[in-house]
């Protein structure tokens, strides 16, 4: 049965999926726990120079990260990340997100199997926003403090064959969409 809203109607766009879910929370919950676990596994010795939610197969998601710090400068960044799925490198983080985002990747599947081309991209496009968003909260949140992170730490939403540039463009609007909230009330 899928989560609803309403405990009536299955979730039939984005933003009832994402409340019924509450997907940006849950992913920012296992997203800070993940880089804890990062901070204390075998790679605490290392300073990071990337990080980004990977979405290689919508509706699947990978954590991604680069130690290398001058990747970016030479054009060795997505999809050529060091360490393109943070919870293959650290066991303990894929148990993480295998018991935390499987009910939710599952129930997404099923929203994704019922809907029409037209919202299948809505669907896309909310999930990448809501993951945008999230990336802002663990940047405001010091969430990469857990980290060692290289000056020129970067983060990015990022899919296969994606246009890196437009990908920077859509979070630093996140970025300033969070800005402006913070600051309006």
């Amino acid at each position: 049965m899928s989560p609803t809203i309403d405990k009536f109607a299955p979730a039939t766009d984005w933003q009832t999926f994402e409340a019924a879910h509450q997907f940006e929370d849950t992913v920012f919950r296992l997203a800070s726990a993940s880089l804890q676990l990062l901070g204390q596994s075998e790679f605490r010795e290392h300073a990071f120079s990337a990080f980004a939610f990977n979405a290689v197969s919508f509706p699947t998601l990978s954590l991604s990260f680069d130690t290398r710090a001058d990747n970016k400068e030479l054009e060795y960044y997505p999809p050529d990340w060091s360490n393109e799925c943070m919870e293959a490198d650290v066991p303990a983080i894929g148990q993480l997100w295998d018991e935390g985002y499987a009910t939710i990747a599952e129930a997404l599947g099923e929203l994704m199997e019922r809907a029409d081309d037209e919202l299948l991209d809505a669907i896309e496009a909310g999930y990448l926003h809501s993951l945008r968003k999230v990336m802002v909260r663990l940047e405001t949140n010091r969430a990469f403090g857990s980290i060692k992170t290289c000056p020129r730490f970067w983060t990015l939403v990022t899919q296969i064959d994606a246009d890196t540039d437009e990908e920077e463009r859509l979070l630093d609007q996140a970025r300033l969409a969070a800005g402006s909230t913070q600051f309006s009330g």
